[in-house]
């Protein structure tokens, strides 16, 4: 298996385990059937640490629930395994630049915009 494909697989996997709280590299080497130190040594590889990885993950899946304006914030932080909403949103901010709340208006403002310019 490709290095490429290998970090595309962790991210499936951690993707699948996500709504069950943040998957600790224990838990998704499990689903993969590695021990954690295979996983971590392919993705040190691949020029990647699993928490960068994880990290991307959470971060992407945010902003697919941020896209939502009827999910409510604390609902998004729970889903994606933070204690609190407050932990979620320097998460976010240290990911994007900019808070949950100012993501979702912003991006709801260029979608308007740019639903209006395809007419």
């Amino acid at each position: 298996m490709s290095r490429p494909q290998s970090v595309r697989l962790v991210q499936e996997t951690i993707t699948a385990l996500l709504p069950a709280g943040y998957p600790a590299i224990e838990r998704t080497a499990g689903a993969l059937g590695c021990s954690p130190r295979t996983l971590q040594r392919r993705l040190h590889e691949a020029g990647i640490t699993y928490g960068e990885l994880a990290d991307r993950v959470r971060a992407e899946a945010a902003r697919d629930l941020l896209e939502d304006p009827g999910v409510r914030i604390y609902r998004i932080a729970s889903a994606l395994g933070f204690a609190d909403p407050s932990s979620f949103s320097r998460f976010f901010r240290r990911m994007t630049g900019v808070a949950p709340r100012e993501f979702r208006p912003e991006r709801m403002r260029r979608n308007r915009r740019s639903g209006a310019q395809k007419v």
